[in-house]
């Protein structure tokens, strides 16, 4: 067994709280007595548990509200300017005050950042006319038409950037979204979470619930 191989075997162990690659680490280094060898896998749990995921609290507020979190418009134009792979995106409520990060966005996709927009109902959202105009290779838009049920929509407020930091929110790309109401989220860097969001939205694709423009 190659040495990458083990050491994946025994990270997820450490993530499971499994004991299978003391086998594998015994088999490895001969002379380690099992005792050693599950002093090992110990170390390398530790290891990975001082390196937990983190989250922080964003939040949109009033201008009077002192607090000590991050603006959700901070935190959104922060993710989408930094990215450098991937970013997924849902847009319940897309305003014209979202527009210079659209140019933001529709930049990012012709740099070869993978963009995929998921968006409710685009019929009724003139405000994405501007984005569908660049869709291609690197800007795939996804729509939730409108259902038989006329109360069922995207709720859904996600970015996802590299798929390794994710906002969570309940924010719309609003004006009010944005700066004008009490809103509040969770900005969670993790690269398990973001790959559980990306699953979602790609298993939802492939059942036919978003449709590819």
């Amino acid at each position: 067994m190659s040495l990458d191989i083990l050491l994946n075997k025994i990270l997820t162990d450490a993530i499971s709280g499994g004991n299978e690659s003391i086998r594998a680490i015994q088999k490895r280094y001969q002379s380690l007595s099992e005792k050693e060898a599950h002093e090992i896998l110990a170390m390398v749990s530790a290891t990975a548990q001082s390196n937990d995921d983190s989250a922080e609290l964003v939040v949109t507020a009033p201008p009077s509200f002192a607090l000590k979190t991050k603006p959700t418009k901070v935190t959104v134009r922060e993710m989408l300017m930094g990215a450098r792979k991937s970013i997924l995106i849902t847009g319940y409520s897309l305003s014209d005050y979202f527009a210079e990060l659209v140019d933001c966005v529709i930049q990012k996709s012709q740099e070869g950042v993978l963009v995929k927009f998921f968006v409710n109902d685009i019929e009724s959202q003139k405000a994405f006319d501007r984005l569908c105009c660049y869709k291609g290779k690197f800007l795939r838009i996804y729509n939730y038409p409108k259902q038989e049920d006329k109360m069922s929509a995207l709720h859904a407020k996600v970015i996802s950037v590299d798929q390794t930091d994710t906002l969570i929110t309940s924010a719309n790309l609003s004006y009010h979204g944005q700066e004008g109401n009490i809103e509040l989220g969770a900005r969670i860097h993790s690269k398990e979470l973001a790959k559980q969001v990306e699953d979602i939205f790609t298993s939802l694709v492939f059942k036919r619930i978003f449709v590819e423009l």
